[in-house]
């Protein structure tokens, strides 16, 4: 459990101390370096980040209303694992949200977002790192449904990526991603279809997008 690192690419630490540890150990699960089923240790991660008890536990409960961890009495918290009736779920509701929220963002996107999204894109084409990668194409997705100004469903959306992102991003090299998904020509379709204000398309191709990462989510090692 190295959360020392994940701590140190997240300084400095301008956020309150519960919110910060809740960042740095929600990146460690979805990074696969908290696997499903282990225990979260209050003395360990408070040694280990510096701070007291208290933020951790609340860390804790905010990690739980994601659905990432589960606190039992006289147990404590464990890191929640997905069976794969339950993941197909997360990822149906996801394919939902997001294509609702591209379709209520397509009138409002400007010049500005479609150009951030290019540009996005084309990081993400050349990044080798998955870690890296999986962020990239997180910002990528967000720059399109954020125009649609709806802070819940985006907060929906991202808990829904938390949720099986790590069932992809420990176990598949982008390049194994790329060939099962085609992922850059998929983004690059999708940005074409909002940038000709076709909302019919751009959502068809995102919903195909999706349903193809759902494929692939459900042949993770993690859910043998």
């Amino acid at each position: 459990m190295d959360l020392k690192k994940i701590a140190e690419e997240m300084q400095p630490r301008s956020m309150a101390a519960r919110d910060w540890v809740f960042q740095v150990i929600r990146t460690a699960i979805v990074r696969g370096e908290l696997p499903g089923d282990m225990p979260l240790r209050q003395d360990e991660i408070s040694t280990a980040l510096s701070v007291s008890h208290i933020p951790v536990r609340e860390a804790f409960r905010q990690l739980e209303a994601q659905g990432l961890v589960r606190i039992y009495p006289n147990r404590g918290a464990v890191v929640t694992k997905l069976s794969c009736k339950e993941l197909s779920d997360v990822m149906d509701t996801r394919i939902l949200l997001e294509v609702g929220a591209l379709r209520l963002a397509l009138p409002h996107i400007t010049e500005e977002d479609l150009a951030r999204a290019r540009e996005l894109l084309e990081l993400f084409s050349k990044e080798k790192d998955p870690i890296k990668g999986a962020e990239l194409n997180l910002k990528l997705h967000f720059s399109l449904y954020d125009p649609c100004d709806n802070q819940t469903l985006l907060s929906l959306i991202d808990q829904m990526h938390a949720n099986v992102d790590r069932y992809i991003t420990p176990f598949f090299g982008k390049e194994e991603v790329s060939a099962e998904l085609d992922t850059v020509d998929e983004h690059s379709q999708i940005i074409s279809a909002c940038e000709s204000k076709d909302t019919e398309l751009a959502t068809a191709i995102l919903r195909t997008h999706l349903q193809r990462t759902k494929n692939l989510l459900l042949k993770s090692p993690l859910l043998n």
